[in-house]
């Protein structure tokens, strides 16, 4: 009996080269990890002060409280539902939280109450959508305006100040730091590594992904979608108010139009992070990357100098240029089959 012929040397490079085509196909987070580098590397040549330790570290805590939003949001996304309403929930749970303080109740029940109202406010659109069967994005673009209305109302449009001395808990959590590194911080990071753990080694974590990429079959195959739905954007609005409950304890003080815009932010990060806009794919870890792509680049304005007046501008040009070049390197997909 003959012996199947070996290999060619070409062929057996062919076989290679399409091993390593997989191997990169499946790092999802590749192209915007070259994206970071260049803003990296262009940060590094175009400023001394870029690499300093103080300026390293204050790009970290500017992008500390978007960074709880883009949590939520990103796991809402990949689960096919979107959250547009989170800069408001920002804003109405850090008024709650400062009216409590300033009210004289303790810092455990002020606390308690800002984490209610940003679970409530989730709550309330993962309802309406799912069950009342309104697109999410009409209901979150709706909310938006709801929820901001109300922190201004109960705010009376005035900042909220004059935190009383029993909040020292307070000053303990927004000033405090290991290695230049915030309390904070340190929380926001926690909580992102533990929902990556749930998105990538757990029955939850492909339970969600699987919503997203195919409801119907998910339905099919028992899984909960609405459920899992609603949860996800309550969790959504729950992280937005923890975000805002850690505001307050850093500002010491509290403003009904604070989280103005972070909607779009969160969003522009989780998308440049790989989260498709359809749902079923994406990670904590491309969110991540994708939050110190925004970061790195709202840093490089300041020290850059640009005019406030084109700031707009050229951070979505910059925006569309990550996302291109995150766009030609999942192109190798394609390729790799």
């Amino acid at each position: 009996m003959r012996s199947a012929p070996l290999m060619s040397l070409d062929e057996n490079g062919a076989a290679a080269r399409k091993r390593w085509r997989h191997r990169l196909a499946a790092f999802d987070e590749l192209g915007i990890l070259l994206a970071l580098v260049l803003f990296f590397v262009a940060g590094a040549l175009s400023s001394r002060y870029f690499l300093t330790v103080s300026n390293l570290a204050g790009i970290l805590q500017n992008i500390t409280f978007l960074g709880f939003l883009t949590i939520g949001v990103g796991l809402a996304l990949m689960a096919g539902e979107i959250d547009i309403s989170v800069g408001s929930t920002f804003g109405l749970t850090a008024v709650v939280t400062a009216l409590a303080l300033k009210g004289g109740y303790s810092v455990a029940l002020a606390v308690s109450a800002g984490l209610l109202v940003g679970l409530v406010c989730g709550l309330i659109n993962g309802i309406v959508a799912q069950v009342i069967k309104v697109p999410v994005v009409v209901v979150t673009l709706a909310t938006l305006g709801i929820y901001r209305a109300i922190a201004l109302g109960l705010a009376n449009g005035s900042p909220v100040g004059g935190l009383p001395e029993s909040a020292f808990f307070f000053d303990w959590l927004g000033q405090g730091a290991i290695a230049d590194i915030s309390y904070i911080t340190i929380l926001f990071l926690l909580v992102a590594l533990l929902a990556e753990i749930v998105l990538r080694w757990t029955t939850s974590g492909f339970r969600l992904l699987a919503i997203g990429s195919n409801p119907q079959a998910a339905h099919l195959v028992g899984f909960h979608v609405e459920r899992t739905r609603v949860l996800l954007l309550a969790f959504s609005g729950l992280v937005a108010g923890l975000s805002g409950v850690c505001s307050v304890a850093y500002l010491d003080t509290a403003s009904p139009t604070g989280g103005t815009g972070y909607e779009l932010s969160a969003l522009a990060a989780v998308i440049i992070g790989g989260v498709k806009l359809t749902g079923g794919r994406g990670s904590i870890l491309g969110v991540l990357l994708g939050l110190c792509v925004i970061g790195i680049f709202q840093d490089l304005i300041v020290l850059w100098g640009i005019s406030p007046n084109w700031t707009q501008g050229v951070s979505g040009l910059t925006l569309v240029a990550a996302m291109t070049l995150t766009w030609l390197t999942r192109s190798r997909e394609l390729s790799a089959d």
